[in-house]
């Protein structure tokens, strides 16, 4: 191979790092930027279709990726956060949300390129503040795309002149298929649709490609990005499978029917370039948008249908709220994608967490009065549930603790997660253990007072009211409702331990109390209720709270 063709490569592939390491960057400071609103967004605005496809144009143009919003709806999905509807109404926004790269390459402003990453770099090392540190990255970033793009310009009109390489175009001019399969295959193995749209742009202008050839690249890379999203779905539940595929069956029925017209659809984009005065790169960019837009206006009339379609060709429920869950559907990739999405499906499973150990709770009390060794065997198997969502939750919370990108309210949010997950654990150890006195009593034919009984169903009561009011709080962020109750609750049990403490040593001076194994730990249970009451109270403190650094002073001694 010619020496200067090594070169000219080089510089190719060097423009193409830089250009991705700049929609990289610029993401990822919106991201930080906008993250825990682009959750609130997910949350508040997808309840119909069409704000589903606002929502998912929006989220796509702040994080420049139709296949990261993708994998962001299907791990929604997955985690039970969000409907098959709305994800269907965020993939078809997504794909419109890239339109706003490719148009930003249309506007040309390369010259200015250097400038901006200048400014970008210069506010990322004077900024004393995090969000003016992020804004300075979306500078340096956007800059970067403009200075990777104008070096492959640069190379690829020496590039075009190689005969190979005319000689390929050629052929893909007179077969746009061939070109659709390029497009499909460049994306998939970039991982980004952005990128291979921002090097057809190039390729248009020094006039490498035909338009044919180029329309044909663009949906080509819009059926590239559904494997990410097939990838996502793996091990996924029914939901989760049927939002991929609709991704699949979208795009891939989007590109057909665009290939089957193509010839009047390049007509319609020649015409419209015309009249809006646009440059080549905006020529390609007005492709990608208006096939975009009359793919959503298209399917609009038959998403409805395309559900009903899916739930027969992928049969099945999910069951997101049985008692024992599976929590293999904590998506690490949402952690990179969206950190505050992440926290979103913790909190979702540290409710689900909680929801067994409140029935872990019932469950002992059951077996105090039932004797039934089966509610001992399903405390114990509910108790390795709980403890199995401690251990994944906890490594789960790390990793998006140790996100660059995470701000100082989601590391609030990180921190109080972990403090409850830790808080539900010990109160499942607790059961537990009060299930084990109880098992050490019936073993040995022994059995509690009615009396006993009566005094310890007033405290069960009750710490099972706290433990539900902290998840109550904890759910709905309601402190200032139900904080003030919680804490009378807790003066209450409190009181009520003393009191049964002492009927218990009354009981044993009467003569009531006889069984000596159950008069020996009755005191050691009823501490262990009014525990799980103090560990509520802790709970419902920890949502409140705001964690700051602490630096401890050491005193000389």
């Amino acid at each position: 191979m010619d020496e200067s063709l090594i070169t000219i490569i080089g510089f190719i592939i060097g423009g193409l790092s830089i250009f991705i390491y700049g929609i990289n960057l610029m993401s990822d400071g919106l991201k930080s930027i906008a993250g825990y609103h682009i959750r609130e967004y997910i949350e508040k605005y997808t309840s119909n279709l069409f704000t589903s496809i606002l929502v998912g144009t929006l989220i796509s143009a702040i994080l420049h990726s139709s296949s990261a919003v993708t994998v962001i709806s299907i791990s929604l999905v997955r985690a039970g956060l969000m409907k098959l509807e709305q994800a269907i109404g965020i993939t078809i926004g997504a794909n419109i949300g890239t339109c706003v790269t490719s148009i930003m390459i249309g506007l040309n402003v390369e010259q200015f390129a250097y400038y901006l990453v200048f400014i970008g770099v210069v506010i990322m090392f004077l900024a004393k503040k995090k969000t003016i540190g992020y804004i300075g990255k979306v500078v340096l970033g956007f800059g970067l795309i403009f200075v990777g793009l104008q070096i492959m310009s640069d190379q690829m009109i020496a590039f075009a002149k190689e005969p190979w390489f005319t000689s390929i175009m050629t052929t893909l001019g007179k077969k746009p298929w061939w070109a659709l399969l390029g497009g499909t295959i460049a994306t998939g193995i970039m991982q980004s649709s952005t990128a291979v749209i921002g090097v057809v742009q190039k390729l248009f202008t020094t006039g490498s490609i035909t338009p044919a050839a180029g329309a044909a690249f663009i949906f080509g890379a819009n059926i590239g990005t559904c494997i990410t999203a097939v990838i996502a779905a793996l091990g996924g539940s029914i939901s989760t499978k049927r939002a991929a595929w609709f991704h699949v069956v979208y795009n891939l029925a989007g590109a057909i029917i665009g290939m089957l017209v193509l010839k009047p659809f390049v007509n319609l984009t020649n015409w419209v370039n015309l009249l809006l005065n646009g440059s080549q790169e905006m020529y390609i960019a007005q492709v990608h948008f208006i096939f975009n837009i009359a793919s959503t206006i298209l399917v609009i009339p038959f998403v409805r249908y395309c559900v009903i379609l899916l739930e027969k060709l992928i049969p099945g429920n999910d069951h997101h709220d049985t008692l024992i869950e599976n929590i293999d559907e904590l998506d690490d990739t949402l952690i990179d994608k969206l950190p505050v999405g992440a926290l979103a499906v913790a909190k979702k499973n540290t409710l689900r967490m909680g929801r067994n150990v409140i029935a872990n709770i019932k469950l002992s009390y059951t077996y105090l009065i039932s004797k039934n060794s089966e509610d001992y065997d399903e405390i114990i198997e509910i108790e390795a549930l709980i403890d199995k969502y401690d251990s994944r939750l906890s490594k789960y919370l790390l990793k998006i603790a140790q996100q660059p990108t995470l701000a100082k309210k989601q590391t609030n949010e990180y921190f109080k997660n972990y403090q409850i997950i830790k808080n539900l654990e010990r109160i499942g150890d607790i059961v537990s253990n009060l299930a084990n006195y109880y098992k050490l009593v019936y073993d040995e034919k022994g059995k509690f007072s009615n009396e006993a009984i009566d005094d310890l169903n007033k405290m069960y009561k009750l710490a099972l009211e706290m433990v539900q009011d902290a998840l109550d709080i904890y759910e709905h962020d309601n402190a200032n409702k139900l904080l003030s109750s919680l804490n009378k609750k807790e003066h209450t049990l409190n009181a009520l331990e003393i009191e049964c403490r002492q009927n218990h040593l009354v009981r044993m001076r009467d003569g009531i109390c006889e069984d000596n194994i159950a008069a020996s730990i009755i005191i050691d249970i009823i501490s262990s209720i009014e525990r799980i009451g103090d560990i509520a109270l802790n709970t419902a403190n920890s949502t409140i709270t705001v964690y700051k650094d602490h630096k401890v002073k050491y005193l000389n001694v």
